[in-house]
């Protein structure tokens, strides 16, 4: 039996999730739903525990656990936070240990640009030769940040490099030898990373080359 707790705090759970419109372009979407809390302080030993992973833990909200069902955002008097940890001591409550978005570098909420992920797909001809063709694999929302360029020479050809920083949601699948696709445009993938391991979002470093 839940007793001592001042379920005074109202707040509202969110799920976000990429939804399918049309063959393969994909669009984020939230649901929302409230349920009552009881706000917490973030204790010394969670802080510096989340510290180590490079996150900034400032509130906790204990709810009942039933009520809980795997939401990644919470939203309490017009803040919106990422919900970075869960901790439960019993079957009846389940503390939710939440950052704000204001300090999230992986936000979801930022993905309002719109790129294409791409492939080269073989075909074999008449003649039994192959040739590559490219196939755009998906549509995705996502964050683009221009970082700017630089200009060279090589074998007497003037090379204009066009950097970005392109970040989506989470998705397994996604290689180095893939492309984007922004206005028509071709980037080619450079690196790709997963901050903190946490199969939130990949940050993929993406280049362009005007001969």
């Amino acid at each position: 039996m839940i007793r001592n707790m001042l379920w005074r705090d109202l707040v509202s759970l969110i799920s976000v999730s990429e939804v399918e419109t049309s063959d393969n372009v994909f669009e984020l979407a939230e649901t929302s739903r409230d349920v009552l809390a009881d706000k917490k302080s973030v204790n010394r030993d969670e802080f510096y525990k989340a510290i180590s992973n490079d996150l900034r833990p400032t509130v906790a909200f204990k709810i009942r656990a039933i009520e809980y069902a795997g939401e990644q955002r919470l939203k309490h008097n017009g803040t919106d936070y990422m919900i970075v940890r869960t901790y439960s001591r019993n079957d009846e409550t389940i503390e939710l240990v939440c950052q704000a978005f204001d300090d999230v570098q992986t936000n979801l909420a930022l993905l309002r640009d719109t790129v294409e992920i791409w492939h080269n797909t073989f075909i074999e001809n008449s003649m039994g030769e192959s040739s590559p063709m490219e196939e755009r694999l998906f549509t995705l929302p996502a964050r683009v940040e221009n970082r700017g360029g630089s200009s060279g020479i090589t074998d007497g050809v003037i090379e204009t490099t066009n950097n970005i920083i392109v970040t989506i949601r989470y998705r397994e699948g996604i290689t180095p030898d893939m492309f984007l696709k922004i206005g028509g445009q071709r980037f080619d993938i450079r690196y790709i990373e997963d901050p903190f391991n946490r199969h939130e979002t990949l940050i993929l470093t993406a280049e362009r080359v005007v001969l």
